[in-house]
């Protein structure tokens, strides 16, 4: 069961149900937040859309708006440009992914979103109201109000947490938060107006204008609605009597650098940045997810992206584990590997916020975006046969060309003959694991498929010269020789990888497997 149908929410429905897992989700309200939220999806992100059918859905969204790849210092929207800098979910990925980044509006993600889970079969309650649950050592049990207010009981076995950043069930439990609750204050004042005037040929996708309290301008594709959120400091303003309805205007006229007759404001809203990290993510039965989780300052759009793959890397354990495939200690996992990516990614963004260039607070260099939304590296329970050539311990997240198939990293993307656009991401399919070898490795097939001749767990293919792209080496992306092999788990993270073939090849595979799955 799902608490939340945001995106976090109905990702994990999809998630689930395109692996033959039925969810149910519930989500008080009917339709779709009309606030502006995140547009900035990065390709690990479009990838794990990609292997659920919905990436083309959202490209083609993108598609028919208007270009949006950068983001400005302004003096005002419509007036000069101090200095502009290449968004990175739009630079060029196809080096290291077969997805690019994506931008779109998160409403018109999640109405895909919705649509791909409800045809895959998840089971989507809208207007539904949460209220309450309990839970054993077998199911959980949730109290719910339909949209007629008729209470209802669902049996579940696990339930998912994507119920905001204000998580009733986070704070249930009795999960703290840590970190900053307020980093910063802001009223972030909505407006209508056609922008795209102003926007013509700029390709911006947000920007900042360079007056007092620095306002933070963003707008939906479409460039017909925004906002602008203005900084203020609490101790010596209160928002309520000091942002006046006149006063709104002027701020967004100066920020627009239009005159009032150009636009509508819609709606003020307070709002506080936060920072933080639950103290855990599990308790019993129940798992935090997204906002429910982890907070980040906005800055580089890191946070719907990490919620996305929170999501992406619990249902493929929670699908390994209800098909039977893994033992229900592979949940206990979700953690370790999450919750560091979290705390790396708030630290991050807290830089970015202020601005700084050399370290972050507690230690670290400033990541480039590609590397903290894309090359982060999980804790590996497997020992790597091949190991560090350099003899120096692994960075917890680097850029995504410089892995070489490290168990805890993605698998590299090579492409592949088959079809224009085809990735050895592709190769990890249907909620199972691969294992991909080089051209001479068929001992570590033939292991495999005598392990499971049925292919339930686990799929198998022999990366011949005639398989990959022209000019395309899987073998030396991975470091490994022609006769090694690379294991992958189903969201497409290395577990284990062989440099040659073994003497006892079943063996080996067979230890590694049961490793992985804790069967």
């Amino acid at each position: 069961m799902i608490v939340g149908g945001s995106i976090v929410g109905v990702s994990a429905a999809l998630f689930l149900a395109a692996r033959g897992v039925t969810p149910i989700l519930v989500e008080r309200h009917t339709g779709i937040s009309p606030r502006l939220r995140a547009k900035l999806f990065y390709p690990r992100t479009m990838e794990a859309y990609r292997a659920v059918g919905a990436a083309d859905d959202i490209y083609a969204i993108e598609r028919d708006r208007p270009r949006s790849e950068f983001a400005a210092v302004v003096e005002s929207l419509a007036g000069a440009e101090i200095r502009r800098w290449r968004l990175p979910a739009a630079e060029d990925h196809s080096a290291v992914s077969p997805c690019q980044g994506a931008m779109v509006k998160q409403g018109d993600a999640e109405r895909v979103l919705r649509t791909r889970a409800a045809a895959d079969g998840a089971d989507l309650r809208f207007g539904h109201r949460f209220v309450d649950w309990e839970q054993n050592a077998h199911r959980v049990t949730a109290r719910v109000l339909d949209d007629r207010s008729v209470p209802y009981t669902v049996e579940a076995d696990y339930l998912l947490a994507a119920d905001g950043s204000a998580s009733s069930i986070r704070e249930r439990l009795g999960i703290a938060q840590r970190g900053d609750l307020t980093l910063a204050h802001s009223m972030e004042l909505a407006f209508n107006a056609d922008l795209r005037p102003v926007l013509e040929g700029r390709a911006l996708a947000l920007a900042f204008a360079d007056q007092p309290g620095r306002p933070f301008i963003s707008w939906t594709t479409e460039q017909d609605t925004g906002a602008v959120s203005v900084g203020y400091d609490p101790a010596t303003t209160d928002p309520d009597t000091a942002f006046t309805p006149d006063r709104c205007q002027a701020v967004v006229s100066a920020a627009l650098g239009l005159p009032a007759s150009a636009f509508r404001i819609t709606g003020a809203r307070p709002w506080q940045m936060s920072a933080w990290v639950a103290g855990t993510y599990r308790e019993g039965r129940v798992f935090l997810v997204g906002d429910a989780a982890h907070v980040c300052p906005p800055v580089g759009g890191f946070g719907a992206n990490t919620g996305i793959q929170d999501a992406w890397n619990l249902t493929a354990k929670l699908v390994s584990v209800l098909r039977g495939h893994a033992g229900a200690g592979l949940l206990d996992r979700y953690e370790p590997e999450r919750r560091p990516v979290a705390e790396l990614t708030v630290r991050q963004s807290v830089q970015r916020l202020a601005g700084a260039r050399e370290q972050v607070s507690g230690g670290g260099q400033l990541l480039s975006e590609a590397a903290v939304a894309g090359g982060y590296r999980y804790p590996a329970p497997v020992v790597d046969a091949v190991g560090s050539s350099a003899g120096t311990p692994l960075p917890w997240a680097d850029e995504p060309d410089r892995w070489r198939a490290e168990p805890g990293t993605r698998l590299p993307h090579r492409p592949l003959e088959a079809a224009a656009g085809s990735s050895t991401l592709d190769l990890v399919r249907g909620g199972r694991h691969a294992l991909l070898t080089g051209r001479q490795g068929w001992s570590w097939a033939e292991a495999a498929r005598a392990l499971d001749p049925d292919h339930a767990v686990l799929d198998t293919v022999v990366l011949t010269p005639q398989a990959l792209a022209p000019g395309a080496s899987f073998t030396d992306r991975c470091g490994i020789g022609e006769d090694g092999a690379v294991l992958v788990r189903p969201d497409g993270v290395v577990c284990w990888r062989a440099a040659h073939a073994a003497r006892a090849p079943h063996a080996v595979l067979k230890d590694v497997l049961q490793q992985a799955l804790l069967q």
